[in-house]
């Protein structure tokens, strides 16, 4: 069959909320290193002010250290430990305070069928600051451990550990100050079964002692209800359990979720479909910290879009098109068929509910699809070509091992305000990303009460206060890490805030390429002239259907593509072209195409004059 070229008019059509959001769009890569089926941490292990990967490995493998480029690709492997362990998880922390960013990890060394016991440890591997690490630290855990997280849970500046294990265990480690660890006392949040709680930490009371949320499934049927539980920190180290609720093939994460300085409490679950409506009903409640052991919980997404609830993978709330609204993202979201339920040759990738100004959700996600009929693995989150906005990956172990990235190509929307009262609403910075040189904070606040000043802390220190309800100010910054707190006060004398950590440094961001649904852009080089050797850069998007190929044409010669096996199983999806090319001086026609499963090709070309 032929392939078809799409030319796609578009037509602005208002319906409801849908007119204030911004089309998201991301550029994706296959990455094809074997990364293993192991966990994938992100962060700058070596301290060179650019995003770094661990990815991790086997009782045969060694972990795996792949430096960032800060353009949003990475450098080959090379070995960060000597020791090979099959890990279950991991995360980054600098748990002895030298600077070096260290890794803390679980694993089960010999596991057994259950329930016989094997031997399970909780391992902290300290860095070197170079990307390697020194043989690990082990503490005994008394069950087998499914994660660690990291938390001030003693109330003394520390970071500590607490170990989500199987039977509806949960252990803590006391950190001793110089990064060794002592086991102090264990938590039961249920009867649970062989597999192991699922465990957060945040301060959901906004005090600065960490508090943790479980989900623990009482039943070796996997279809029965997990049993989620908050468990508040008296401020010592002893918590005290609340039971929140029952849910289905759910996952939980904390984050920020509606514009205070409280963290707050995600959990996706299997909701139920209104009749006639599909197969599938993905869910999420939020349940946000209130001060006082408190929290308020909200359903904000039913979504019969045909995502599986089981398979969404990882869950994040992040704001991803910059408008100060917090989004919720599923790295690994599996798109059945929503009138039978059938998986087979379902697409699967990154899935996106945009927020609205009044904590609400668009019930339909936008997809990213990039694969089918593999297994996928660890995901991450983070600004991995330093340009201020949030970028996803995830391992595909069951296609051999490649990485799929997701760098946001996202067009910034203009800053908005939530109407939630009260509540600091922050565009830019994004939490956790990189920008070069100076921060551009861009915020509002909104109180029922009159809001009577709106100040900017940096680093503790007060570098903006004014009687305003919103700013728009730049920073120059030194390169660093650095801590940015928006605060706002009211006529009552009441104040709220929202905290960014952001890192600076001296560079330029990588470039990404924004493609509307169903097209192809051609985004650099911009105008017609260009002087050599010129950086090509263009990203297509293939909506519902997944991008087989993507194409640089030079002068009708092809230079670039990248196509991704896709037969059974497709897997290391290229939406993207991104080259530098050493041109002859004159004109010269780009071309740039993007194949999708069905045949049809989209495409983009410009001419431009080498000087």
């Amino acid at each position: 069959m032929l392939p078809r070229l799409v030319v796609v008019v578009t037509i602005a059509v208002c319906a409801s909320r849908l007119c204030g959001q911004t089309p998201l769009s991301f550029e994706s890569y296959g990455d094809r290193y074997n990364g293993g089926s192991g966990p994938m941490i992100a962060a700058d292990f070596n301290r060179d002010g650019k995003v770094d990967l661990v990815q991790c490995c086997s009782s045969t493998r060694n972990l795996i250290f792949r430096a960032g480029t800060g353009d949003g690709t990475f450098q080959p492997p090379v070995t960060a430990s000597a020791d090979a362990v099959a890990l279950q998880s991991g995360i980054a922390a600098d748990i002895n305070h030298d600077g070096n960013l260290d890794l803390v990890t679980v694993a089960a060394l010999n596991p057994p069928a259950p329930p016989a016991a094997g031997t399970y440890v909780l391992s902290i591997f300290q860095g070197n600051g170079d990307g390697t690490f020194r043989a690990p630290q082990t503490y005994a855990t008394t069950q087998e451990p499914g994660q660690a997280v990291v938390g001030n849970f003693f109330n003394d500046g520390q970071s500590a550990i607490a170990v989500g294990e199987s039977y509806g265990l949960i252990e803590l480690f006391r950190n001793n100050g110089d990064g060794t660890f002592v086991f102090a006392g264990s938590i039961s949040v249920g009867t649970g079964n062989f597999s192991p709680v699922q465990v957060v930490a945040g301060s959901l009371n906004g005090n600065g002692i960490s508090d943790l949320a479980a989900l623990v499934l009482n039943s070796n049927d996997f279809a029965m209800p997990s049993e989620l539980s908050v468990l508040w920190n008296n401020g010592n180290g002893a918590f005290t359990r609340q039971v929140l609720g029952q849910y289905s093939w759910s996952q939980i994460t904390t984050a920020q979720m509606n514009g205070d300085a409280n963290a707050d409490l995600l959990v996706s679950y299997q909701c139920t479909p209104p009749p006639g409506t599909g197969y599938y009903c993905v869910g999420f409640d939020a349940f946000y910290g209130a001060g006082q052991n408190n929290l308020s919980k909200k359903t904000l997404v039913n979504s019969t879009s045909g995502l599986n609830p089981g398979d969404l993978g990882q869950i994040e709330g992040v704001d991803v098109d910059g408008d100060g609204y917090i989004d919720i993202a599923a790295v690994g979201a599996l798109q059945c068929n929503g009138s039978t339920g059938e998986c087979n040759d379902a697409p699967q990738g990154l899935s996106i509910w945009q927020g609205n100004a009044d904590g609400s959700f668009l019930q339909t996600p936008a997809n990213f699809f990039t694969s089918r009929n593999v297994q996928v693995g660890a995901a991450v989150m983070a600004d991995f070509n330093r340009d201020g906005r949030m970028d996803f990956a995830q391992t595909q172990p069951g296609a051999g091992g490649p990485t799929e990235f997701y760098l946001n190509a996202t067009r910034r929307r203009n800053c908005g305000t939530y109407t939630i009262s009260p509540s600091v609403t922050v565009c830019s910075p994004v939490d956790n990303t990189y920008l070069p040189n100076s921060v551009h904070v861009r915020a509002s606040s909104y109180d029922t009460t009159q809001v009577t000043a709106l100040q900017e802390y940096i680093d503790g220190v007060l570098k903006y206060s004014e009687p305003v309800t919103s700013l728009d100010q730049r920073f120059p910054m030194s390169e660093g890490s650095h801590l940015f707190v928006t605060k706002a006060w009211d006529a009552s004398g009441a104040s709220f805030m929202s905290f960014r950590t952001v890192t600076v440094y001296d560079g330029t961001p990588g470039a990404t390429c924004y493609a509307a649904m169903n097209s192809a852009s051609l985004c650099l080089p911009k105008g017609t002239s260009s002087s050599g050797p010129v950086l090509i850069v263009g990203n297509g998007n293939t909506g519902t259907s997944l991008t087989t190929a993507a194409q640089l044409y030079i002068d009708d010669n092809l230079v670039v593509n990248n196509a991704a096996p896709c037969e059974t199983a497709c897997y290391g999806v290229n939406t993207m072209v991104q080259t530098e090319q050493s041109l002859s001086p004159g004109s010269h026609t780009l071309v740039f195409k993007v194949w999708d499963l069905a045949g049809d090709v989209y495409q983009d070309q410009k001419t431009i004059y080498v000087e």
